[in-house]
């Protein structure tokens, strides 16, 4: 019916064909309704977490926010674990991008770190209340919860301490700098510093001056004298 309709109008019938390929293409790109309902749910529970904590925050708010009922959330993710887990995988994305783009950092540790813990802070201060809700909470979750964050995080963590060890292992940290050990105390003073901006007592100093005396103190304390050498 729609070759005949063409003809009838005067167009080739090639030209009408060619309509359902385009139109076809066009589905392909745009996201489909369940996509943007997933995303618009998980928008919405960032939120919802970051104001009112991981176990204040219920699965109705979350939908209310989302302009979806809870059945249709619970058609995209089956409880609040769940929904947690999702959040948390796609904040990671980021970090895991940087990795991907930057993965060795032997050539320039200083650099590489630098590049890295300004990309951290800067994420943490976008996800602040997130942030802070996610340490504040951490020892009272439930078990499952507890190990479902673990089993996220701990990909993103490994490859971390295989990009340091691979430098160790090339000469450029100490031999006997304990990587885990290390990695956490550099990550933890970010999260330290992030958290306590501007509390109590006013900084005299920017933010970029706290990243970069972070990283400087980091790097002066596991670079191998012989790497340092090597640069100056």
């Amino acid at each position: 019916m729609q070759v005949s309709a063409c003809i009838e109008r005067g167009l080739q019938v090639s030209t009408c064909m060619q309509e359902p390929a385009a139109l076809s293409n066009l589905k392909r790109i745009v996201p489909s309704s369940p996509e943007l309902t997933r995303e618009r749910i998980l928008d919405a529970a960032a939120r919802t977490f970051s104001l009112e904590g991981i176990q204040g925050a219920t699965t109705r708010q979350i939908a209310r926010k989302a302009g979806v009922n809870e059945v249709t959330l619970f058609r995209h993710f089956k409880s609040k674990e769940q929904l947690l887990g999702a959040v948390l995988e796609r904040g990671l994305v980021s970090e895991v991008a940087l990795m991907n783009e930057h993965s060795s950092w032997k050539e320039n540790l200083r650099e590489s770190m630098a590049k890295y813990a300004r990309h951290y802070y800067s994420h943490l201060e976008k996800k602040q209340g997130f942030a802070r809700a996610f340490i504040a909470e951490g020892q009272v979750l439930p078990k499952s919860m507890q190990t479902m964050i673990a089993n996220v995080v701990r990909p993103v963590r490994e490859r971390l301490i295989g990009i340091l060890t691979d430098a160790q292992t090339a000469g450029v940290i100490l031999e006997d700098v304990n990587i885990e050990c290390a990695l956490d105390a550099f990550k933890n003073t970010l999260y330290a510093g992030m958290l306590r901006q501007g509390t109590y007592l006013p900084r005299n100093y920017s933010t970029e001056a706290y990243i970069d005396t972070v990283v400087d103190i980091f790097v002066r304390g596991i670079e191998s004298s012989e790497n340092s050498a090597l640069k100056s």
